[in-house]
């Protein structure tokens, strides 16, 4: 009767296409790139997450659905507001939990205003830190919406981070190799394009 169009979206993921005579209009799923650009025209996304080596980050409406997606949805608990998952020792030990033997782990959230507040961009890279402080990921280039935001941070999984001026770790260092800073300083907020989780 109708024929059929199998599209292959990812690895993982097959969508049949079946023609219908009246379909409702559907928003699309939080975190596929449909939904990152409608953030990216002025619908609230405001918790992204960035894969070490990546320049595209998935974009989420809630910081737990960011942190579910940053673990293949394995922390499912995360607070609602980013400022108190900060301090909360759960979410820390959730986050870091197995995280040696997983694919995807969190070396840190950042936070566009101080104290932690704001929207979020949480970083995940194929494993932990080491016990070196040589840069074991980088991002060489944060994404748009991001460059030039940063004014705090937290680390996880055995990591600390330092931020760049410049893209692709150059410009100079704006803070030191740090696991966490409330406030980046004056020389550092909102001017860091890149960041290296060591």
């Amino acid at each position: 009767m109708f024929s059929s169009v199998r599209f292959l979206l990812s690895a993982s993921i097959a969508v049949t296409l079946v023609p219908v005579l009246a379909a409702p209009a559907l928003s699309a799923p939080a975190g596929t790139a449909a939904s990152t650009s409608a953030a990216a025209a002025g619908q609230p996304a405001t918790h992204c997450v960035l894969a070490a080596g990546r320049v595209a980050p998935r974009c989420y409406g809630t910081f737990p659905e960011a942190i579910a997606a940053a673990t293949a949805g394995r922390v499912r608990t995360a607070p609602a507001d980013p400022r108190t998952a900060v301090a909360d020792a759960g979410f820390a030990a959730a986050l870091e939990d197995g995280a040696a033997i997983l694919a995807s782990v969190v070396t840190g959230i950042e936070y566009a205003n101080i104290s932690y507040g704001g929207s979020t961009l949480t970083l995940t890279a194929p494993g932990r830190c080491d016990d070196s402080l040589d840069a074991d990921w980088s991002y060489p280039s944060l994404p748009s919406g991001w460059n030039d935001r940063i004014s705090s941070f937290r680390s996880y999984n055995n990591c600390a981070q330092q931020l760049f001026r410049s893209t692709s770790l150059t410009g100079g260092a704006l803070t030191g190799i740090l696991v966490s800073t409330a406030n980046v300083g004056a020389t550092a907020n909102d001017q860091a394009s890149s960041i290296t989780a060591n």
